[in-house]
């Protein structure tokens, strides 16, 4: 579904992610990167930063995956084209399915939590989709 620009975009983001990663080895605190990237200027890199750290915070564990997680969710809306909200929702989906708090996973939470990530970014897909084909 994702253009070849749209793949190398996730790739990008991916390193740096690992970037990232490295600035916690460097001594640099994940809440503080977390901090950091919500006070930059433009709102759509904003978002895709948030969507980074946010991964690289829950990885690290110094929050729970469930606060972050609603946090990256409730900022969904913060892009109002439907093109760039489609793709910018669909890498939040990507970095965070192995990153949901299940009962069975390394991540806490229940059966519940889960299932309210998963429906508030599938609704928030659902509309842009909708808005996509209604537009065209």
């Amino acid at each position: 579904m994702l253009s070849y620009s749209g793949m190398r975009a996730f790739d990008e983001l991916r390193k740096l992610e690992v970037f990232f990663k490295e600035e916690k080895r460097h001594g640099c605190s994940v809440p503080d990167l977390y901090e950091l990237v919500q006070h930059a200027a433009k709102i759509l890199p904003r978002l895709y930063l948030l969507c980074t750290v946010g991964s690289v915070y829950i990885k690290s564990k110094e929050a729970l995956a469930k606060d972050v997680l609603k946090d990256l969710v409730e900022m969904c809306p913060g892009v109002q084209h439907p093109i760039f909200g489609f793709f910018r929702k669909s890498y939040l989906a990507q970095i965070s399915r192995d990153k949901l708090p299940d009962i069975s996973s390394e991540y806490e939470g229940d059966s519940d939590t889960v299932m309210d990530a998963v429906e508030n970014v599938r609704g928030w897909m659902t509309s842009c989709l909708s808005i996509t084909t209604h537009a065209s």
